[in-house]
């Protein structure tokens, strides 16, 4: 029986991955590390520090310890967070389900970012809250969704996961969870690895709504 629906982020709630792609886009080049916005759409979910790494091999250049101290701090300098705002009906949809299920976000943003957003715009929506501050290990790790399960007290059976990024999915699948993705930033053929997958959130909210009791 489905008791909870845990919820990624950026590019599930928010519409937000622009502005944060941006924002390391900016970061890197001031390292003298030319990315573009899919560069980091397609490790979306990573903590700061697996991104980090993970951007540095790629380019071939020498990660220093002071890169993962440093470039996280000048990412979020660099964020336009303003121009952060949830995608349209997902807050209703949001108390809607809040009647029926627990509800928990698991991010792999930093958790000022994440503390942030809920002030903003989700305060009182979430029963669980994990960030990409809370472990060593993010994703695509099972670690945060698994952490996210502990804290709801609930089994891998009674809990769905709603993902848009394919480390995401990959960390859900791994933690034994059904993951839904919605399509909202790459192409549908990227997140196939997903239970099920939606174009867009459209199609995302017609789903959640379906899952409430009648």
């Amino acid at each position: 029986m489905l008791k909870a629906i845990i919820f990624d982020v950026d590019g599930v709630l928010v519409d937000s991955m622009r502005f944060q792609a941006d924002a390391w886009v900016k970061t890197f080049k001031e390292v003298g590390i030319n990315i573009t916005r899919e560069d980091i759409y397609e490790l979306e979910g990573a903590n700061n520090r697996r991104l980090i790494k993970s951007i540095f091999e790629k380019a071939g250049k020498k990660l220093e310890p002071w890169h993962l101290e440093q470039l996280p701090e000048k990412k979020r300098k660099a964020l336009e967070f303003d121009q952060i705002k949830p995608f349209e009906g997902i807050l209703d949809c949001l108390k809607e389900l809040r009647r029926h299920f627990k509800l928990a976000m698991v991010s792999g943003s930093h958790v000022d970012t994440i503390n942030k957003v809920v002030k903003k715009y989700f305060s009182n929506c979430f029963d669980v809250v994990v960030t990409g501050s809370d472990l060593e290990r993010g994703k695509p790790d099972p670690d945060p969704f698994l952490k996210a399960l502990e804290d709801l007290n609930l089994t891998k059976n009674e809990c769905i996961v709603v993902e848009n990024a394919p480390l995401g999915i990959t960390a859900a699948k791994r933690a034994g969870l059904y993951c839904v993705a919605v399509a909202s930033m790459l192409e549908p053929e990227k997140v196939k690895h997903a239970d099920f997958v939606l174009e867009d959130h459209a199609a995302l909210l017609d789903y959640l709504k379906s899952l409430i009791p009648k």
